[in-house]
């Protein structure tokens, strides 16, 4: 996985939204998984950059904070940038 401290914070959103619509609407398990798997890394970088995001896995079906998790999802492009990880 490439190195995500040069992406503008903006784009991190959009790859995070992305990763989450894909990974929740996509039939494969597999790429469901790894889509969860970036989204929750993009998540990292963006609460590392001071953010303040939800830390919980962001693959859990049953949250505390699912109305942050749908709204995120809703924002996002199904197999939108980042959403393989690839960008």
């Amino acid at each position: 996985m490439g190195d995500l401290t040069d992406i503008p914070t903006k784009t991190l959103y959009a790859y995070m939204r992305n990763a989450l619509h894909t990974g929740a609407r996509c039939t494969g398990h597999t790429k469901a998984h790894w889509c969860f798997v970036h989204a929750n890394r993009y998540r990292d970088e963006l609460n590392n950059r001071g953010e303040n995001l939800p830390d919980y896995d962001l693959s859990r079906l049953t949250i505390e904070d699912e109305n942050w998790r749908s709204q995120q999802i809703s924002m996002g492009e199904f197999n939108g940038d980042g959403s393989s990880g690839v960008f």
